[in-house]
């Protein structure tokens, strides 16, 4: 099908091909070749052979160079779905020869992209003074921007954003030592900062609570059940600086705990010293869970940000990788890898999961889709000790037990540099903090990489990042519709901006951008037709557009009876025509001929509906539902246009709805033409309907609330079940589910 990707070997071979086969057209009396005389002649210039489904998605593919006249694609009779060309199932020299120039551009393009490396220059190295033992961690201070570090035994150093050594200490005596007790010697095992707050996890079962500029110990969390060997903080709203926090440990017996701290930026407990079974009588301004979450120890813990999720990974198999919600009443997601997980990292904005394992392969995971992995990369032959994103470059750094760095590019799945880093030690095993990769932002981006008591720096390539910055990442506007175009395997988005956009599902980018459809005008609908060729947009005063979806040509412009919103647009494939509806509370039917729409004469159903249609869905064969502003839902037969069945809200009358914002009266936005027609309209200016809410979930006030969405489940209304919720419409805030084969009440609603 459209979802299948050609491979990059074949169609290399396949270009040459293309390009022997434009030349041979050159002496053909019409210049143009047959589906199957292109498959024939293809499959010959191949070296080797390939599968048919390979050849025909070519097909596919060169078909969609040809030029927008000949790009409208119909069912004409003896039209081929598959064949996409000029309208009669053949391809030109010329449209040949358009592929051809597209295809060349692209892999120039991408040529010089990679021409750069995501890593350029060899790493600049430094090391912690007086101390032989591992860097914890590196860690980011914001006034004044600097870095902190903090090796195992409590060596603690302060570094210029340009890793020139400012201040070294060692953390010692008192309440809060590092030294244990009667002299033996405790490690620390992680760190985290907390605005300005240093929290330590040591080998002797504590939290410890430091002030960055005093060093002064401010709290104690001690006599904890097992060892922490992780850590990690979260906020509920980093916009807030007094917003709630949550500080996360992971334990040698599995085990996950969280401290919910209700006002971190004012204290954390009530005394300096705390224990694990005290914690209790720190409440309100501290809570506690404390839960086994694996079979093996918690390797590393992490936070995902405004969906306030804890992610946990031990090196088990099951679960090797844990995300729960903080209150732990929503569900959990378990990633189970046969060999358990060592390392991982999310990214909030590019809404992947990286993980690393000891079987020498990272995966990457959309983040709580546990069943398998997106992509598997496997390039190390060590262990996984590290993984870190670069959400500026869209770039995954993993780093093998046996110093190898491997770069991979995330969308594209595939490596782009290794590197083998040479630290300056001899004859000694590397080892690793819990987190060893770090990419920092000052000065400029940099990946840093912890072994031993040494820190390599490898300074990014800037252009890597502009380029990834480019990126398009979605519309200005909210979006009002999307669209699947499978045979493609293509996304078509458009905005209330004016803006539609067709996106490469395989590569994430837009292929193609129309911007202000409809100039000034607010855009209100959004279709596209079954074999994905055109697209066609509605705006706020009842125009209609066609538009090429290769190109993003205008192919035709129509208008709507009555100048007003047009809500929905849907295609009849059918009976070859496309369906619209909106505030003038009609259907009107476009005939979809070879070339061009044109207006079929009055639905013979009339306008049942006394009040402005806001939404409209299609079910093959022929039946057409609307639902409108007063609550009224009605369900055609396409065949006879005639109506099949009626339902009436289920929810208070509109007079009792509020609305949260003033809203312009309706007649201020149509033109002068239509305002006669519809000075009666009860429908608002805006057309968003989430602004609606009611005073009373009471059910003495359930009453004609405007149908927001209709959904037919088709599969129900093709065998014609009786007894069963065929149609479910949206009112309220509720659903309501109906058998649109019986005139009875609704058989189930759920709020």
């Amino acid at each position: 099908g459209g979802g299948a990707r050609l491979s990059p070997n074949f169609e290399m071979e396949a270009v040459g091909a293309i390009s022997e086969l434009a030349q041979s057209l050159r002496g053909c009396e019409l210049r143009r070749i047959t589906r199957s005389d292109f498959e024939t002649t293809v499959r010959k210039h191949l070296s080797g052979s390939h599968a048919d489904q390979q050849i025909a998605q070519l097909w596919d593919k060169v078909s969609r160079s040809v030029t927008a006249r000949w790009l409208i694609i119909t069912k004409a009779k003896g039209l081929s779905c598959a064949g996409l060309c000029g309208g009669r199932g053949t391809i030109g020299q010329g449209e040949l020869c358009s592929f051809l120039l597209r295809e060349m551009q692209q892999r120039e393009s991408t040529a010089r992209a990679h021409l750069t490396l995501p890593l350029p220059h060899l790493p600049t190295f430094s090391s912690m003074p007086n101390t032989k033992d591992t860097v914890c961690a590196v860690l980011g201070l914001s006034t004044p921007p600097q870095y902190l570090t903090v090796s195992k035994d409590g060596s603690i150093c302060t570094w210029s954003t340009r890793f020139h050594l400012q201040q070294s200490v060692s953390i010692g005596g008192g309440h809060g030592s590092v030294r244990g007790r009667q002299g033996h010697g405790m490690c620390i095992t992680s760190c985290v900062m907390i605005g300005g707050t240093l929290v330590l996890a040591t080998t002797g079962r504590d939290l410890l609570f430091y002030d960055t500029v005093s060093l002064s110990c401010l709290h104690k969390f001690q006599k904890l059940p097992f060892v922490p060997l992780c850590l990690t903080y979260g906020v509920e709203d980093e916009k807030y600086a007094t917003s709630p926090g949550h500080l996360v440990w992971g334990d040698e017996s599995g085990c996950v705990g969280i401290l919910s701290f209700a006002e971190p930026h004012k204290s954390f407990f009530r005394s300096r010293l705390v224990t694990f079974n005290g914690v209790t009588d720190q409440a309100p301004l501290v809570r506690i869970r404390y839960e086994k979450a694996h079979s093996d120890w918690v390797c590393q813990v992490g936070w995902t940000g405004p969906a306030h999720y804890v992610i946990s990974a031990a090196q088990s198999s099951s679960p090797s990788l844990l995300i729960q919600h903080v209150s732990a009443h929503r569900k959990k997601y378990i990633f189970k890898i046969r060999m358990g997980v060592s390392c991982f990292d999310y990214s909030h904005r590019l809404e992947v999961v990286a993980t690393g394992s000891l079987d020498h392969i990272v995966r990457l995971w959309t983040p709580f889709s546990p069943h398998q992995p997106v992509a598997s990369l496997s390039s190390h032959t060590t262990g996984i000790v590290g993984v870190a994103i670069d959400e500026r470059s869209w770039h995954l750094f993993s780093l093998s037990r046996d110093l190898f760095l491997c770069v991979w590019d995330i969308r594209e799945h595939h490596l782009l540099q290794t590197v083998s880093v040479k630290f300056p030690f001899t004859q000694r095993q590397p080892d690793f903090g819990p987190s060893p990769l770090l990419t920092l932002p000052l000065p400029s981006p940099t990946l840093n990489i912890s072994c031993n008591e040494y820190m390599a720096r490898f300074t990014l390539n800037e252009a890597a990042g502009l380029e990834g910055e480019k990126v398009d990442t979605g519309h200005t506007h909210p979006v009002c519709a999307v669209f699947f175009i499978p045979h493609f395997d293509q996304l078509v988005s458009g905005c209330e901006g004016g803006e539609v956009r067709v996106w490469d599902i395989s590569s994430r980018r837009t292929c193609m951008k129309v911007e202000g459809c409809h100039r000034d005008q607010e855009l209100t609908a959004l279709a596209v037709d079954t074999e994905g060729g055109r697209i066609l947009t509605g705006s706020r005063f009842g125009a209609i557009k066609v538009w090429d979806s290769l190109t993003g040509q205008n192919l035709q412009s129509l208008e709507t009876p009555g100048a007003t919103e047009v809500v929905s647009i849907l295609h009849h494939p059918e009976m070859r025509r496309f369906l619209a509806t909106g505030w003038n509370r009609q259907i009107s039917v476009f005939e979809d001929k070879k070339l061009q729409l044109s207006p079929e004469p009055a639905w013979a159903g009339g306008t049942p509906h006394c009040d402005d249609i806001i939404t409209m869905d299609y079910c093959s064969p022929y039946y057409l539902a609307t639902g409108s502003f007063d609550g009224l839902t009605v369900v055609w037969n396409t065949d006879t246009e005639r109506i099949v069945a009626q339902f009436r809200s289920q929810l208070k009358r509109r007079d009792q709805i509020l609305t949260s914002a003033t809203l312009k009266s309706p007649t201020s936005q149509h033109p002068p033409s239509a305002t006669n027609s519809l000075s009666t309209s009860s429908r608002p200016a805006s057309r968003r309907l989430s602004s609606y809410r009611l005073k009373s979930a009471s059910r003495s006030h359930l009453h004609h609330v405007p149908v927001d969405k209709l959904l037919f489940l088709k599969t129900r209304v093709k065998s014609k079940a009786r007894g069963q919720s065929t149609l479910v419409t949206s009112e309220g805030g509720h659903a309501f589910f109906w058998d649109m084969f019986s005139s009875g009440p609704p058989l189930g609603h759920s709020k």
